[in-house]
């Protein structure tokens, strides 16, 4: 008997009466009837009332207070927790479904609300709502329509995967989440219609002008061109697990060697490719480079295998990688792990003053190279190893170099005439293309900018095909967009170097006696004779270094 008194067994029987009562009484203004309900004055309720949970949701719109001060009760009370906890899920799956129906894509993506916990929630439904109002709110904001559909079609992507969440869920939100699919849903259909007619009076633009191209981009593989060969031999040389053979990607600046290396997640489907780009990953010491390097390959792996790799161990920095690259040699979930080091050139900047600690680390790179098998070696740079001190050639002698440089006249025109399947004939005719190719000499960052501002000047006047003159006129801005590349191609020269470029740049297409152009020609800058093989860029020099 004293247990069931501790249960509040002989008061439950008049508890559910009166809780019943209440609701039933409530009708249109449940609020009222809510304050007298058992859970505000007995908070010992070990068995759920019945009804609470709808009449904590009815009465949320006239009383935000009440029920906010009711289901803190239920929290306390051991038998309302779960009545509690179905009613919240409810009102947060309702209120999340009000902020999408009224568009207000950017509060349902930071799940802010009056029911709403925030970013910071632990429900995994939530954070996957929140996730598909990103894309929605991207594509409302933006405004290219082609963007926006592509937004839409990762917002539908996300529901669909939200949708099988919740059948897999055990959250009391999950039984709530079909009614808030269908708001979204019905949102994304809105988008749909209202993008649709601009889409169809705007021209897609698949050009890539700022970051590397890679297979998540929604045109990435259609734009990615004139690498077969080079993706061909990589395979070739990667795919003996007998052959230890590691690679060098040599190649002028923004020539393609990064998105090269991007889409390698895509074409190298047994190899683990784990990318990192010294310019991207700043780090000032040895132990700080090689734990951001392992940590890059641990998320690269889970994103694209769900791969545990193995963890950087403690340890004096260079015997704790020698330990880490031979746990890694001996992983035997996939094939072979690809390390690629994009920007290699700033390795020993990595090491300033320290002179030993750059050789042990470079006479691990040449065991890696020799003797590893699973674990494999890319570096990518600009500069081939001859051109730099004995140390590089030293220790990446066995590096098996492959060049990668401008893309092939035919590639260049065809990426400018049909770079998308999408993309209407002649919006950039045949002559107008050449002409962009014999400005660019196939260099493809800026083949692909001077593609990208004529689908800009032509949306902007509403025209549907480019002529000789907006080619002409786009030029101004090629000048503008890439001065930082031109700077640093100027800037990687010598001065011996710029002083042949300028003549170049000038009309004056043989160098002096004495002057020796190889190092010119495999950085694509000067041809056989000296001539520059990017036209725009000896207007660039004629016209913004010279005077300067």
């Amino acid at each position: 008997m004293g247990v069931a008194t501790l249960l509040g067994l002989p008061l439950y029987p008049v508890e559910c009466l009166v809780q019943c009562a209440l609701y039933l009484a409530g009708g249109r203004t449940p609020a009222r009837a809510l304050r007298y309900s058992p859970v505000l004055f007995h908070d010992l309720s070990y068995l759920p009332l019945p009804f609470l949970a709808r009449h904590i949701v009815g009465a949320a719109d006239a009383d935000t207070d009440l029920v906010s001060r009711v289901l803190e009760a239920c929290a306390i009370a051991p038998g309302q927790r779960k009545v509690g906890g179905t009613a919240l899920a409810e009102l947060q799956a309702r209120e999340i479904g009000k902020l999408i129906e009224t568009f207000n894509f950017t509060a349902a993506l930071s799940l802010k609300g009056r029911w709403l916990p925030g970013r910071d929630t632990d429900s995994n439904l939530l954070r996957a709502l929140a996730e598909a109002a990103r894309f929605l709110a991207a594509a409302d904001s933006t405004y290219l329509p082609h963007l926006a559909q592509q937004h839409l079609n990762e917002a539908e992507q996300q529901l669909a995967a939200t949708d099988i969440q919740r059948l897999q869920s055990r959250e009391p939100l999950a039984r709530f989440v079909p009614d808030t699919l269908a708001t979204y849903r019905r949102a994304l259909a809105l988008l749909r219609e209202r993008t649709a007619q601009a889409a169809a009076e705007t021209l897609p633009n698949p050009f890539v002008t700022t970051n590397p191209i890679s297979g998540s981009m929604h045109w990435g593989r259609q734009i990615f061109r004139g690498r077969e060969a080079v993706v061909r031999q990589i395979e070739g040389l990667l795919g003996h697990q007998q052959n230890s053979t590691s690679l060098a990607l040599i190649g002028p600046r923004r020539c393609g060697k990064s998105s090269l290396l991007n889409m390698f997640r895509l074409m190298l489907p047994d190899t683990q490719i784990v990318l990192f780009d010294l310019q991207d990953n700043p780090a000032t010491t040895p132990l700080a480079f090689y734990r951001a390097l392992a940590e890059q390959a641990r998320v690269q792996a889970d994103q694209d295998r769900r791969l545990q790799l193995p963890a950087f161990p403690e340890g004096p920095p260079i015997e704790a990688l020698r330990v880490w690259l031979d746990a890694l040699e001996n992983f035997t979930a996939v094939p072979r792990v690809l390390i690629c080091i994009d920007e290699f050139e700033r390795l020993a900047s990595l090491f300033p003053g320290q002179g030993q600690d750059l050789l042990q680390f470079m006479g691990l790179l040449r065991a890696t190279i020799q003797h590893r098998r699973r674990v494999r070696l890319l570096v990518a740079g600009a500069a081939p190893f001859d051109e730099l001190d004995a140390l590089w050639n030293d220790h990446f002698i066995n590096l098996r170099e492959i060049r990668i440089g401008h893309l092939d006249r035919p590639t260049a025109v065809g990426l400018l005439t049909r770079p998308i399947d999408e993309f209407p004939p002649e919006t950039i005719p045949l002559v107008v293309a050449e002409a962009a190719v014999d400005r660019t000499g196939g260099q493809p960052y800026l083949t692909q900018l001077y593609g990208s501002l004529l689908v800009d000047r032509l949306n902007d006047d509403k025209r549907r095909s480019a002529t000789q003159a907006d080619l002409a006129a786009v030029e101004d801005d090629v000048l503008d967009q890439a001065g930082y590349y031109f700077r640093n191609v100027w800037g990687d020269l010598g001065t011996t170097a710029q002083a042949v470029v300028l003549d170049a740049a000038q009309g004056q297409a043989l160098p002096p006696a004495g002057v020796s152009l190889p190092a010119l020609r495999r950085r694509q800058i000067t041809g056989d004779n000296g001539e520059l093989l990017v036209p725009v860029f000896g207007r660039w020099l004629r016209e913004r270094q010279i005077d300067a």
